[in-house]
Parts: structure tokens; C-alpha cells; sequence
């Protein structure tokens, strides 16, 4: 057994490479911490503590079947092939980042003290079976809890750490859904039911039967007269800072989903890339989901939301094709791991990123060249071990879009096959510093 604390923790958790762990809380940073290509189970405690961005990455990862719920866990147990570390330290910066919190635990190597702790695992996580025991129930945890951050986020009163993500890491909800997706039509004239008008955003107005609730994304796209995509305007998200019943006028469409403009900036489920939107139209223009469909006289969301989880299973199996056939150059579909197709992926994610920061001023068009004579991965590597802190990174902090950033993207736990665990280190050394 051997004492380890501050800056040895993280160190140790990468020796240790857990296979099954047992944490409290776990960050969004979750993957720079530990060995990810070996973990297979883990039990967390689905409560404030825990991000749901990241829980959505393990979910991604391992599946629900090897994620499991409990409330009231406060351990922080990690258990590797011949050792395990147990302390203080969630699986969180504040837990591992040796910055802030003061942390200490214990190296354990001795096989009957190993064997207790896989028991003691074992013991929370028929606990956690207990409490969650089918996937449906889960997810509407997760449901809960990506509510309550979001509306934690929006007051000011939990930091906003996590990124958007990419519509392929996205885990749709089983039941209560987290996203609508909903056609868009005409203004609308609000009643006096609208206290004040000046602090909204966005709206969206809805059948008084339908079942929206605050808290919630929409994610918006605008109907042609025959119901199908326009391609004139882009899909956008809006969310549900508030829900007003009877805040509309003069139309069927009573009820009212309202963002408002004085809260703080919130990260979109998912960016809505070209690709992405792309995969989006080629969906709802397949007549595979006619429920969808703006045609409708009056539209319900009520209609779609069963079908919400298998409408956005569609669009990552329509985004996977688009990606797979442009990475190997023919219709002959490749796994997703091999790493050709993932290097095309990165590439794609970076392009897009890119294309976005020099067209909002963030960074200057000179990055474009760099692309264009280096592929994005090998880019990558070089520019995130460059000794000075690059002042495009800066400008991105200044204008709250490190999402676009190399960085960010090359932490994304489906990229981490693509560089060694020293190059993700200076990714995440770099956005601490920024």
C-alpha cells in the first residue's frame, strides 16, 4: 500500500488503467484522467455532482449496460488488472487536476486487499440494479439531471465546463426526452399571459395539448408548403428558458416555449455542422418519419416523441455513412474504428470548427493554409505542443468558443486513438492555461 496525494494521483490513475470504477462524481474532463481503453464498467452518482455531458461519453463508450446509478455513492474506488487506487479523488478536475482541492488515497497492490475492493464494487453496483434496474429508467434519470444542470448553467449557479458536442456522441432520452425536434412556422402575437417581451429571445409556439416542458431543447428547422426540409434556411436550437400556457393569440398554437436573452450562454446538445444538418434533411426527406413532417393541420409534438430515439439513431447512421464513403472513397461501408475513417472524422470536425472561427473573426484565415498543406491530425499534434500559448486559443476563451478549438476536439474521447497520451496532456494543459 502506498500513499499518493496532489499531482501523484493523476500519475497513479494512469498506471493503475482501471477496468471497473466507483466514483461519486464524474467531470467532463473524465478521459485525460485515466486509461480509457480499458475501462468497462463504472458506478456514479447521477446528482448534481456529476456532469451529464460526460456521463453521456460513457454512455457512448460502454453502454448503459455497464453504467450503473447510485444515488448516494461517495466513494472514489478504481480498480485496475493489479492494482487500485482509492481516495479522496473524483473522477473530476477538482478531484485529479492537483489544482484547488487538496486530495489523498492509497496505491493498493496486494491481491486480497484487491479482491475485497472488486467485491465491495460488486456490492454497489447490485445496490444500483436495485434503484435502476432497466435502461429506460436511466436515461430518465440522465433526463433529470441534464435539466438541472442546464437550468443550474443558466442562473449563474454552477460553471459551464462542458462543449457541444458532435450529433454522434449524442444519447437521445428513452421516455421524457431532453430534445424536441419541431418545424418552425410564422410569428406570433403574444397575450397579456407574457409578462414582459423585451427578455425573450426565441419562441415557439405549440398546441395547448402538447407536452413541452422548460429545460428542454428544441431543435428547430424550417418546412417548405409540402411539409419537407427548406434548404433556404438553416436548422437552429432554441431552449426552454420558460413555458407560458395561453401566451399566444389569434392562433390555434396557444402555447408558447420561451428563451430568454437574460441568462447565461448554455453548450447546444450537438452542433449542428454541415454534415450533421445534411443528415438531418436527408432524414426527415426519407418518409421514414412522416410524423415529423410540417404538412400536418394542426402539427402536435406530442406525435413524435416516441420515435424521437430511433428519428436520431437515423441521423447518426445517415452522418456515419456520409463520413465512411468520403474515408474510403467508395460505398463500402468500413468500421467505425478503423483509423483511416476516424482521421477522416477529426479532419471533418476541425474543418467545420474552423470554417466557423474565421467567419465569426476569432482566429485569421492563415489557419485555412495550414490545412490545406498539413492533414488536421498531424496539425494537431504540432500545434498543441507549440511553447507558446497560441493567440487564437486566447481569442477563442475571449469569445466563449473553446468548443471550436483544436484542443477541445482532440479530447474528445472518440479521438483519443489518434494521439498519444502526452499530446492529450498538452491539449488539456493547454485549455488550463488559456
Amino acid at each position: 500500500m502506498k500513499l499518493i496525494y496532489g499531482a501523484a494521483i493523476k500519475h497513479a490513475l494512469r498506471d493503475v488503467s482501471p477496468i471497473s470504477v466507483a466514483v461519486a462524481y464524474v467531470g467532463i474532463d473524465w478521459a485525460t484522467y485515466i486509461e480509457t481503453s480499458t475501462l468497462k464498467e463504472i458506478v456514479l452518482s447521477p446528482t448534481i455532482g456529476s456532469n451529464p455531458v460526460a456521463i453521456v461519453q460513457l454512455v457512448a463508450k460502454l453502454g448503459w449496460e455497464n453504467i450503473y446509478f447510485l444515488d448516494n455513492l461517495h466513494s472514489k474506488v478504481y480498480i485496475g488488472a493489479t492494482q487500485a487506487a482509492v481516495g479522496s479523488f473524483n473522477l473530476t478536475a477538482n478531484g485529479l487536476s492537483a489544482v484547488g482541492l487538496h486530495e489523498a488515497g492509497y496505491l493498493i497492490s496486494e491481491p486480497e486487499e484487491l479482491d475485497k475492493l472488486k467485491a465491495l464494487v460488486g456490492e454497489y453496483k447490485a445496490l444500483a440494479a436495485a434503484a435502476y434496474p432497466t435502461e429506460f429508467l436511466k436515461s430518465e434519470r440522465l433526463t433529470e439531471l441534464r435539466a438541472l444542470w442546464d437550468r443550474s448553467i443558466k442562473t449563474g449557479a454552477i460553471r459551464n465546463d462542458s462543449t457541444s458536442g458532435n450529433v454522434l456522441d449524442y444519447v437521445p432520452t428513452l421516455g421524457d426526452p431532453d430534445v424536441y425536434v419541431c418545424c418552425t412556422w410564422g410569428d406570433m402575437m403574444y397575450s397579456d399571459q407574457v409578462v414582459s417581451t423585451s427578455t425573450i429571445n426565441q419562441s415557439l409556439s405549440f398546441l395547448d395539448i402538447d407536452e413541452i416542458k422548460p429545460d428542454r431543447w428544441i431543435l428547430c428547422w424550417s418546412a417548405r408548403e409540402d411539409g419537407y426540409p427548406n434548404k433556404r434556411y438553416d436548422p437552429y436550437w432554441l431552449h426552454i428558458d420558460e413555458v407560458v400556457k395561453n401566451g399566444a393569440i389569434d392562433t390555434q398554437y396557444t402555447r408558447i416555449a420561451i428563451e430568454r436573452n437574460d441568462r447565461l450562454f448554455l453548450n447546444y446538445p450537438f452542433e449542428l455542422t454541415p454534415p450533421t444538418v445534411e443528415a438531418l434533411r436527408a432524414v426527415l426527406s426519407s418518409g421514414e418519419f412522416p410524423e415529423f413532417l410540417g404538412d400536418k393541420e394542426p402539427w402536435s409534438v406530442n406525435d413524435t416523441l416516441p420515435r424521437l430515439p430511433e428519428f436520431f439513431e437515423k441521423v447518426r447512421q445517415s452522418l456515419r455513412a456520409d463520413i465512411l464513403n468520403t474515408a474510403s472513397g467508395s460505398g463500402m461501408p468500413e468500421p467505425i474504428t478503423n483509423e483511416k475513417a476516424l482521421r477522416q472524422l477529426f479532419k471533418s470536425r476541425v474543418e467545420t470548427a474552423t470554417d466557423l472561427a474565421v467567419e465569426k473573426g476569432y482566429v485569421k484565415r492563415t489557419i485555412h493554409n495550414m490545412l490545406q498543406d498539413t492533414h488536421a491530425v498531424e496539425l494537431a499534434k504540432k500545434l498543441v505542443i507549440a511553447p507558446d500559448l497560441k493567440s487564437g486559443l486566447k481569442q477563442l476563451k475571449k469569445a466563449n468558443a473553446l468548443d471550436l478549438s483544436f484542443e477541445c476536439i482532440m479530447l474528445e474521447p472518440q479521438f483519443s486513438p489518434l494521439f498519444s497520451k502526452e499530446q492529450l496532456e498538452c491539449a488539456q494543459w493547454n485549455l488550463e492555461r488559456v
